[in-house]
């Protein structure tokens, strides 16, 4: 009897534990939607909160072109990462709306650096908060795999003006990557872009949970997400980008991070699309986050060539370097 017992418990631990995980993945922990920021914040960064919808709804923060732009690098109040977030000077203006999708667990307010560098650049923002998360009221969480069908509608309200660009860092990469072939968008960034959800659970849960993962089995976190992928009614192909990308044709650019500790290095180099460029930053997975002046200057002449000039081929398909 003593000998079943020990085989049945660890069965009852290893099932327990997988439950666990599939729970954790398939409900991400809320953020709060408002950040704690003084209404002079918004002032100053032409940030604007839009939480009057009527549930089920996308809850947003749309950001306006900045027209006194500073003559030198400019400092900002950064109420996300803390201290200031800089915007290098640039004599590039364009015109059009990026829409900026966060990563798992997170909230639109991680956006706001790029999009105090488009705003800087001329541009409209948008900032949903994805389905499932943060203050968005639509509960229909599917690892990005599902929000096109709550995203499109919602854009096609705002009447956003074209050029239109869609920005995903992480799993909002997935989301981006549906979203940009549904509307016909003019380009697409991928920053730090997730692997498919059976190869980026273990890694994630390793880089933030380190303590837990190392209670928790390898084998009960596979385990896991296979009924994390059960609950949520997705297939993993469903959040794979080399799919989605395939046959893809329009101006993409790829940041990665040399230090991501969420998604292997090996990950970015397996994604091709006909005009796509790859970028590497310093810093982890988060670090993309928040553009210094390097990734700025590269981001004004990737926009230079998408939108002044188009993109052809070569050199799109060549990868830029740093």
């Amino acid at each position: 009897m003593k000998a079943l017992l020990s085989p049945l418990l660890l069965l009852t631990l290893l099932t327990g534990c997988a439950s666990y995980v599939a729970n954790r993945i398939a409900e991400p922990k809320r953020h709060p939607a408002v950040i704690a920021a003084p209404q002079a914040f918004y002032r100053a960064t032409k940030l604007q909160l839009h939480d009057d919808c009527q549930s089920p709804c996308i809850h947003y923060v749309s950001g306006n072109p900045w027209t006194e732009l500073p003559p030198h690098d400019a400092e900002i109040q950064d109420n996300v990462f803390g201290g200031k977030t800089e915007i290098s000077a640039s004599h590039f203006q364009a015109h059009g709306t990026v829409v900026l999708l966060h990563g798992y667990g997170d909230n639109w307010s991680w956006m706001t650096p790029w999009s105090f560098y488009f705003q800087s650049r001329g541009f409209h923002t948008l900032m949903p908060d994805l389905p499932g998360q943060a203050g968005t009221t639509v509960a229909d969480f599917s690892f990005g795999a599902r929000d096109v069908n709550y995203l499109e509608p919602w854009l096609n309200q705002q009447q956003a003006p074209h050029p239109l660009i869609v920005v995903g860092h992480s799993m909002g990469a997935i989301s981006a990557t549906y979203l940009a072939k549904a509307v016909d968008a003019e380009a697409l960034v991928l920053l730090a872009p997730s692997s498919p959800l059976a190869q980026a659970a273990p890694s994630a849960a390793r880089a933030f949970n380190p303590l837990l993962s190392l209670l928790v089995p390898n084998a009960s976190i596979n385990a896991g997400t296979q009924q994390a992928l059960r609950q949520l009614q997705i297939e993993d192909v469903d959040t794979d980008l080399r799919i989605m990308l395939n046959g893809w044709n329009k101006p993409t650019l790829v940041v990665s991070a040399q230090q991501d500790e969420v998604i292997s290095r090996s990950w970015p180099a397996q994604l091709h699309s006909l005009q796509m460029q790859q970028y590497q930053q310093q810093g982890n997975h988060m670090a993309v986050l928040k553009p210094g002046k390097q990734e700025q200057q590269l981001m004004d002449t990737w926009l230079r060539t998408v939108l002044h000039s188009g993109c052809q081929q070569p050199p799109c398909s060549n990868a830029v370097s740093n």
